[in-house]
């Protein structure tokens, strides 16, 4: 990866995971930042101010790495069917994880203590606004991919059209 491709995957996680939290009230969700934010006041003990940012950090530095496998993914292989293939995988492998993840990065956060795998809730599998908005959210990301491409490829065929003419 190219540092230039490494900021494309930024910007495009990050749009992406800002998507994500305007359309969790969609599903009829609390978003994630701000049930984490007023956990991490209430159980961490943290400044308001403070607990949002960090929930918008941590947030968009998974959002971060979820983009990333999906750049890999798409970089490799950018076929329609493992476009859907990988947007649906990784939307329910995500959903899966999420509740787990989000309940350790809480109590890692609020204790700085490592919480035990066991004592974490179990995977989450229901087919619900969770996996609908896990699934938008790579939607997002292969668009912007997708975008991002057609954008360069649009720009070179301009470069090519201007020596053809010099």
């Amino acid at each position: 990866m190219t540092f230039k491709s490494l900021i494309r995957t930024f910007l495009i996680s990050l749009c992406a995971s800002i998507a994500f939290i305007l359309i969790q009230p969609l599903f009829e969700m609390t978003t994630l930042t701000s049930k984490h934010s007023a956990t991490y006041v209430n159980l961490g003990g943290y400044n308001e101010v403070a607990a949002v940012l960090l929930s918008w950090i941590v947030h968009v530095s998974v959002s971060f790495v979820y983009g990333g496998m999906s750049t890999l993914i798409y970089h490799y292989n950018q076929s329609m069917l493992m476009t859907i293939s990988q947007v649906i995988i990784l939307g329910w492998l995500t959903t899966l994880i999420a509740t787990p993840a989000n309940e350790w990065v809480i109590k890692f956060i609020t204790t700085r203590h490592f919480t035990s795998i066991s004592l974490l809730p179990p995977p989450h599998s229901e087919w619900d606004g969770k996996l609908w908005s896990h699934i938008l959210f790579f939607i997002l990301v292969v668009s912007g991919l997708w975008l991002a491409k057609v954008t360069t490829q649009l720009k070179e065929l301009a470069l090519k059209t201007n020596e053809t003419q010099v």
